[in-house]
Order: structure tokens, then C-alpha cells, then sequence
């Protein structure tokens, strides 16, 4: 059983151009493969969640997928947290019409939330927010 990830890079205050934030995303994925996640790539127009913001592309800049095993949920976060530590997480939720959303910024917060997502199965999507 794996947990899939939507993560969205679009607010996380990266000033690139669109094909730097392609390779970008791209080089993420490459990480996320290498042992955190079972599978990882670009996101396709297609795959993103009801409500989630579109794009034109076939590709949609800034957004990935991932599909992680939960013992490796906390990984995944913590991974992320580095990439960008002074951005808020955000973390929606969505099953049978229940939506959940966790936001932190903290390392005590993060924690809290990795042990209330080990509950979560399905589809998730974590945004890096910049913050000011």
C-alpha cells in the first residue's frame, strides 16, 4: 500500500523562470525516487485533485507526485521542510467528503502532524507557502 502526495511548489516564493522551476521539479522527482518515494513524477493536468489550482501544459509547473509508503510519510515531510524552512506547510486532505487541512512551520508542529498523518490513507497534497 502506498499514500500518494500531490506536492505544489507554486507558492513557496521560488523566483525561477518556468523552465528552471521544470528542472527544478525534475530534480526533486529524481530525489524523491532515489529512497523516499516508491514512484515520483511531474504532474499532468489531468491528475490534480478537484479544486487544486490548473494549468494549460501538459506538465503543470511546480507540481509533483509521489507515491510514498507510509512508514515513509515522515521522511517525505522532513525532506520537504528542508528544501524549505521558512515556508509554512499546508496540508489538505480529503476522503468521502471530509477535508482536513494541517498547516505548521515549526519542527515540534511537523511532528505532531507526521503523527496524525500516520492515520491518513489515500490522496494528500502538501503546498510550501512562503511566508514574509
Amino acid at each position: 500500500m502506498t499514500i500518494e502526495i500531490v506536492i505544489d511548489l507554486n507558492q513557496a516564493g521560488l523566483t525561477l523562470d518556468p523552465a528552471e522551476l521544470e528542472a527544478y521539479s525534475l530534480r526533486l522527482v529524481e530525489e524523491l525516487r532515489s529512497d523516499l518515494a516508491e514512484d515520483a513524477h511531474l504532474i499532468r493536468e489531468d491528475e490534480l485533485p478537484e479544486g487544486a489550482m490548473s494549468g494549460a501544459a501538459a506538465f503543470i509547473s511546480g507540481i509533483l507526485k509521489a507515491d510514498v509508503n507510509p512508514k515513509n510519510i515522515g521522511k517525505v515531510l522532513g525532506w520537504l521542510w528542508n528544501l524549505r524552512p521558512t515556508a509554512v506547510q499546508k496540508i489538505t486532505y480529503k476522503k468521502e467528503g471530509v477535508e482536513v487541512v494541517l498547516e505548521y512551520q515549526r519542527s515540534d508542529q511537523l511532528n505532531q502532524q507526521i503523527e496524525a498523518l500516520k492515520q491518513i490513507d489515500g490522496l494528500f497534497t502538501v503546498q510550501l507557502i512562503q511566508t514574509k
